[in-house]
């Protein structure tokens, strides 16, 4: 099994067994209020967190990425939610996170976005990733930015906008290992 861990957290694909955290995460309307989804997420979090795990359990089966969950490593404490996920409407792997309100400005979506890169350009060898964010999502975009994503305009997904970020593996300056 994939496994990731950063200076303080420590992550393991998403699946069956973290399905009540995730349910309880996304139930969060702090979490939810920025998402595509937020309106079916606020009408059915455990249907939607379910599907999402379905998805992620997919996702690892058929590519070897997916959804970490992801927890601290000092207490264990679940914190949230994030991954390379393939996005078939863009053709890309697109890097996301979600982190529970009670461990915001902590530093940890950008901790996240920094694993997910070196897990996309050095274990995967991709080469490139996307993220979409809100345009009200201020605080990812700065994430995205400070990771060395580069805003890229915006895309219209047909129900919603959202501004469009990409890196690829010649740009990126991080540590591979």
């Amino acid at each position: 099994m994939t496994r990731l861990a950063t200076d303080r957290l420590d992550l393991v694909p998403l699946g069956r067994d973290h399905l009540a955290e995730y349910a309880a995460l996304i139930a969060q309307p702090d979490v939810h209020r920025y998402l595509s989804a937020a309106k079916a997420i606020a009408a059915d979090p455990a249907g939607q967190a379910e599907r999402i795990v379905d998805l992620a359990e997919q996702q690892w089966r058929e590519r070897g990425y997916g959804p970490f969950a992801v927890f601290e490593r000092a207490g264990g404490a679940f914190v949230g939610r994030g991954g390379l996920f393939w996005v078939e409407r863009l053709k890309a792997v697109e890097i996301n996170y979600m982190i529970d309100p009670s461990a915001w400005g902590r530093g940890y979506a950008t901790e996240l976005a920094e694993a997910f890169l070196r897990f996309g350009f050095g274990r995967l060898g991709l080469a490139r990733m996307v993220a979409t964010t809100n345009p009200d999502n201020a605080a990812s975009r700065r994430v995205l930015t400070k990771v060395g994503m580069t805003a890229d305009g915006q895309r219209d997904f047909g129900t919603h906008m959202v501004d469009f970020f990409r890196i690829d593996r010649s740009e990126w300056k991080g540590d591979p290992t």
